[in-house]
């Protein structure tokens, strides 16, 4: 798994994110991180590597936008709208604040998988997700269900299926991407699995690998 609180830490440092944030949290990302204010630390704490994938997986999103000549229907077999133009930035910010648990879940549970696509997942990776978690406003029931998934996490297919809209498939990709190895064979074919059956436009796939490989 790649060092998730880096990324957070070079976003932080670029401003990148500090309109997104303010869509989750009430607050710049910049000013979230390297404010000197308690309740300011807790939230750059809390939402830290959604914040994160949420903010790049708009941002990608943006420039894919600003790219095309025309909104251009581009819907996927699931009846996703990848088309230019047509998400809004709400939508992302939506799916990690606090009133939208399950958006939170099913990053993590993706983050979780990607993972796991070379095997398995050392102790210290293990951690990181524990540390995370920990930081999510998820019932214990919630939480124990993710800890269980880090000894048998989700199938792709199952991961796809629990995608219930275009600008989640978005960020569920973005996630995925921003945890796996791309070093390896195999963690890049899980990727072209995961953006093929979510039908995600090549485009904008490359759009997002752009954002992470600028921050990471």
């Amino acid at each position: 798994m790649k060092d998730l609180q880096k990324l957070v830490g070079n976003l932080n440092k670029s401003g990148a994110l500090s309109g997104f944030l303010g869509g989750v949290a009430g607050g710049g990302l910049t000013s979230l991180m390297g404010g000197k204010s308690k309740k300011s630390s807790k939230k750059a704490v809390k939402y830290g590597a959604l914040a994160a994938v949420g903010g790049l997986a708009w941002k990608a999103y943006k420039q894919y936008s600003e790219q095309k000549a025309a909104p251009v229907q581009q819907t996927s077999s699931r009846g996703f709208d990848f088309a230019p133009a047509t998400l809004p930035e709400q939508s992302f910010t939506d799916a990690i604040d606090d009133n939208h648990s399950d958006g939170q879940l099913l990053l993590m549970r993706a983050m979780i998988a990607a993972a796991y696509a070379d095997g398995h997942i050392d102790e210290t990776e293990r951690q990181k997700i524990f540390a995370q978690v920990e930081t999510m406003q998820l019932s214990v029931q919630e939480k124990a269900m993710l800890f269980d998934e880090l000894r048998k996490p989700m199938q792709l297919s199952e991961l796809v299926a629990a995608v219930p809209n275009a600008q989640m498939g978005i960020e569920v990709y973005a996630a995925s991407a921003s945890a796996i190895d791309l070093n390896q064979a195999i963690s890049k074919h899980y990727l072209d699995t995961l953006a093929n059956q979510l039908c995600i436009p090549r485009e904008l796939v490359m759009s997002i690998h752009r954002e992470l490989a600028e921050y990471q």
